[in-house]
């Protein structure tokens, strides 16, 4: 889940936050901050992304138009989350907390919570895996949702990718036109923390991901590209 920067409320000419009443007007300046991709699955998604609210509108009808309230949704992630009363320190979130290093991907699609993380931590981490259902059963396959396939083949290609670098490494050839191709090819899938998994060991590559899934937040990785903690909790 990659760690996004929502940043600043957008601004009018003389610099004044813009305000809308209908919280809908936000996504484009959403779209632009973060790309077009679900804060949650990571999907790309050129049609089709909601402004997600992280407390439900119908609840906290205070903060619908707030733009620190603001996230983008695909269909599933937000049906998952629905209505669901938000207790925001019982879970993990990508514009707060460096969620890359909360959870595993593996080949077969499946997601884990890292290992790695403190009992308390890798339990609001599994509460968000919950609250979006990123762990659905793929045995009872839905038409609507293919977040569990579409992981799945987005490995298949970064691994693949990766394959290619490794065999251009070998045989001394430039990596220069190989890496901008990744950086071309891996936004256009979505899934982030996979590509990123996929090249571990190739910081060259890993920055070029970061700068190409437009709203990474790069201080969530040192000078190393070693994923770092952004708040005390992770």
């Amino acid at each position: 889940m990659r760690p996004i920067v929502r940043g600043n409320a957008p601004v009018d000419e003389e610099g004044q936050p813009i305000s809308y009443s209908d919280y809908a007007n936000f996504r484009g300046a959403l779209i632009q901050r973060m790309g077009q991709y679900c804060s949650y699955c990571d999907q790309k998604l050129p049609a089709s992304l909601a402004v997600e609210h992280v407390q439900p509108k119908s609840l906290t009808p205070e903060l619908e138009v707030e733009w620190t309230n603001f996230l983008l949704g695909c269909a599933n992630c937000n049906s998952s989350k629905g209505d669901t009363p938000i207790n925001l320190d019982d879970y993990l979130w990508p514009d707060i907390h460096n969620t890359h290093m909360a959870y595993v991907y593996n080949s077969d699609g499946s997601i884990d919570v890292s290992a790695d993380l403190e009992p308390e931590i890798q339990h609001r981490a599994q509460n968000t895996l919950d609250l979006v259902g990123l762990q659905k059963n793929p045995n009872r396959p839905s038409v609507s949702d293919r977040r569990w396939k579409n992981r799945t083949v987005t490995f298949n290609k970064a691994f693949s990718c990766r394959l290619l670098v490794d065999e251009a490494v070998s045989n001394g050839n430039d990596l220069n036109y190989i890496v901008s191709l990744i950086g071309e090819l891996a936004p256009e899938s979505g899934f982030f923390s996979i590509w990123f998994k996929a090249f571990t060991g190739y910081p060259t590559v890993q920055e070029v991901l970061v700068e190409n899934f437009i709203g990474t937040d790069r201080n969530a990785f040192d000078e190393n590209l070693i994923p770092k903690k952004r708040t005390e909790v992770l």
